[in-house]
């Protein structure tokens, strides 16, 4: 009897349902709609499985959320990074009168007097503060506390001289150019080395183990002419070798970039920091400086390390886990699994992590063959391209910070399930989808319009719209506010003005009513129609049914209290 009246509730559970919250139900339990499945099983199913998934996906967001925060050191990156950052780009330069740093060099004398005297008093200090000099462990350090852990490397791109097409006025007075870096374009003879009358030949990427560099004005190859500078070098050793090739002209016409590399190592972090300086030799005249600081940790040197890679391990079976079920979901409903968006949503997920292992492993094996190796190369050359492995490095937390968020939105699943509020916020997101998503195709192309017409205005006089995406980002500060109304006047009294106001018309006053009014319509539409499905509904009366005897399990001795209370109360009144 009982199982015929828990059979009957089920179907009366399943009846409410229509026809897609009957299938969404089936796709849960992961099985097929058909004329052999049990409407008791399915349902009882469900409630086992969902209980057991929201209980298994909180812990997996713990043990996700803490592996992420403990794989990255970030706030002593952070310090680390800021610290040397701050030491070596706000250097000034020493002998002038005005303030003068890394960042204002924008000419070749400006990049050789930074060579010849920024360096070298800073990665080769040789005396305290007091004038006392170094003992012999206290050099190589920068900053007191920063090792030198491998030959500061100096590496310059050049480029042919080519015949150049201008006007026939001009031909008689211009007929050689000097073009932008290119592959094709690229120069291999021999140029003035060191030690003073060694002939510098070039190397490939391959000879010199660097990989290309993509973070300037253009991509770079990992070839070239390189020169590494021995750690047993001291202050004036430096300024010789740096002295030296700016009197033998080492950049001229043909030079497009210089590259500047060396790496730190902190025994208190245990963090590496990999520097790269870059002076970019631009085909009208000017040397554009940049820079990239990469903080990283290589191998297992702590506890802290060891449970960072378990953690991380932990993380990767509860996924291995969630594929296989989503597997066995896939075999049992055949195509109709992929009509489900969080099904999809799972397997976006899926790769994402496993993208993020890949670039794990990428930088994971040469890290650890270049701990576990033999140090001594380092002393005179550059050994490993640092700068390509923190970016492998980088390339995994960003994989992994964007990943972050598809595991939180996951959540959004289990939302409906927690109470009917939630569910409504759930269900309008869900409902105004659609219509949100059109909604942001037409903005798009209303901020790409905007963005063509300021950059093709503005870009030749405006930082921020010297670029069509940095007009668009551009666009986007101005919708915060953040925007320089005087100086679109300034260019142009007429258009910039018309330009701005209609956009922030359009925005703000057609778009933001439009998106708002969207999402109101939405809500209001879940309210009225009441589409909260029924086996939430019985989820959460399970899961209070649940918790309330938790609650009187772990309160069974407050009972008693109040019974022994009561009690009491009864035999003082008999006794009076």
């Amino acid at each position: 009897m009982a199982k015929e009246g828990k059979k009957e509730v089920a179907t009366a559970a399943f009846e409410k349902m229509n026809k897609r919250q009957q299938l969404a139900l089936l796709a849960a339990v992961g099985l097929k709609a058909g004329p052999n499945v049990s409407l008791v099983y399915a349902i009882d199913k469900f409630r086992r499985d969902k209980i057991r998934e929201v209980l298994l996906y909180l812990l997996f967001l713990i043990l996700f959320t803490v592996s992420a925060l403990v794989q990255r050191d970030v706030t002593n990156s952070h310090y680390y990074t800021q610290t040397v950052k701050n030491a070596i780009l706000n250097e000034n330069f020493p002998g002038v009168t005005w303030f003068k740093t890394f960042k204002d060099v924008s000419m070749d004398g400006d990049f050789w007097d930074y060579m010849t005297k920024v360096i070298p008093k800073y990665l080769y200090p040789e005396e305290w503060y007091n004038g006392q000099p170094f003992s012999t462990d206290e050099l190589n350090y920068v900053l007191h506390v920063n090792r030198l852990v491998q030959a500061p490397r100096l590496r310059q791109l050049r480029v042919n001289k080519q015949d150049c097409a201008v006007p026939p006025r001009l031909r008689k007075i211009l007929s050689v150019c000097y073009p932008s870096f290119a592959p094709e374009n690229e120069n291999k003879t021999a140029i003035t080395g060191w030690p003073p009358g060694e002939i510098l030949e070039y190397r490939t990427d391959q000879q010199l183990q660097t990989s290309r560099y993509s973070n300037g004005l253009l991509p770079y190859g990992g070839g070239g002419f390189a020169l590494d500078i021995p750690l047993y070098f001291n202050k004036s050793q430096s300024l010789e070798f740096f002295t030296y090739l700016k009197a033998n002209k080492w950049t001229d016409l043909h030079t497009r970039a210089v590259f500047f590399d060396f790496v730190l190592y902190n025994p208190d972090n245990g963090l590496y920091l990999s520097v790269r300086l870059l002076f970019e030799f631009l085909p009208y005249g000017q040397v554009r400086p940049s820079s990239q600081f990469r903080a990283m940790r290589l191998g297992f040197s702590t506890l802290k390390d060891y449970a960072a890679v378990l953690l991380d391990a932990i993380v990767y079976l509860f996924v291995l886990f969630y594929m296989v079920g989503d597997c066995r979901k896939l075999i049992a409903m055949g195509r109709g699994y992929w009509t489900h968006f969080w099904h999809w949503f799972n397997w976006v997920n899926y790769m994402f992590f496993a993208i993020t292992l890949v670039h794990k492993l990428n930088f994971l094996l040469p890290a650890l063959r270049y701990i576990n190796s033999d140090g001594d190369l380092d002393i005179q050359q550059a050994s490993l391209d640092f700068e390509s492995l923190g970016w492998m490095y980088y390339q995994s937390v960003n994989w992994q910070a964007f990943n972050n968020i598809l595991v939180w939105l996951k959540a959004f699943s289990f939302l409906k399930f927690l109470s009917a509020g939630v569910a409504n916020l759930a269900y309008t997101i869900a409902l105004a989808g659609k219509d949100c998503g059109l909604f942001l195709v037409i903005f798009i192309m209303v901020i790409f319009a905007y963005a063509q017409a300021f950059h093709i205005s503005f870009g030749t006089d405006i930082e921020e719209y010297k670029t069509l995406l940095d007009a668009v980002f551009g666009l986007f500060k101005t919708l915060l506010g953040d925007f320089d109304f005087e100086a679109i006047k300034l260019i142009n009294p007429y258009l910039g003005p018309l330009l701005f106001i209609t956009f922030e018309v359009v925005c703000y006053f057609v778009f933001l009513n439009m998106f708002l009014a969207i999402l109101n319509k939405s809500y209001s539409d879940v309210l009225d129609k009441g589409v909260d499905d029924p086996m939430a509904v019985e989820f959460r009366a399970t899961m209070s049914r649940y918790l309330g005897r938790v609650r009187d399990v772990v309160f069974f001795w407050r009972r008693n209290d109040d019974l022994d209370r009561f009690k009491e109360e009864e035999d003082g009144e008999e006794e009076g």
